[in-house]
C-alpha cells in the first residue's frame, strides 16, 4: 500500500491527515459490518467512518476484489471536512 493511500485511509477514518504527536483519543478502531448468515444483500455497500470516535466500519463482501473496488471508490470520493 502506498503512503498516500494510507494517508487517505487515516483521513477517512479519523479526519486527520497525519498522526497527532500525542496519538488519538479515543483510540482508533475498526468494525466489520455483516448481517446474519450469507445474506450479503443487506450488508452496506461502502465503508463508513465515525471521525468523532476514530472508527472505520468495513462491510464484508463475497470477494476481496469487490471489497477493494468499493473501498477504493469510497476513498476516492471522500473529500473531508471543509473540502469540496
Amino acid at each position: 500500500m502506498r503512503p498516500s493511500k494510507l494517508q487517505k485511509i487515516l483521513a477517512f477514518a479519523t479526519g486527520a491527515s497525519v498522526l497527532p504527536p500525542i496519538g488519538f483519543s479515543p483510540t482508533s478502531s475498526v468494525q466489520f459490518i455483516h448481517r446474519g448468515g450469507d445474506d450479503f444483500s443487506s450488508t452496506p455497500m461502502f465503508p463508513t467512518a465515525n471521525t468523532c470516535a476514530n472508527c472505520i466500519k468495513l462491510p464484508l463482501h463475497v470477494s476481496y476484489e469487490l471489497f477493494k473496488e468499493r473501498f477504493d471508490f469510497a476513498l476516492g470520493n471522500t473529500y473531508g471536512f471543509g473540502r469540496a
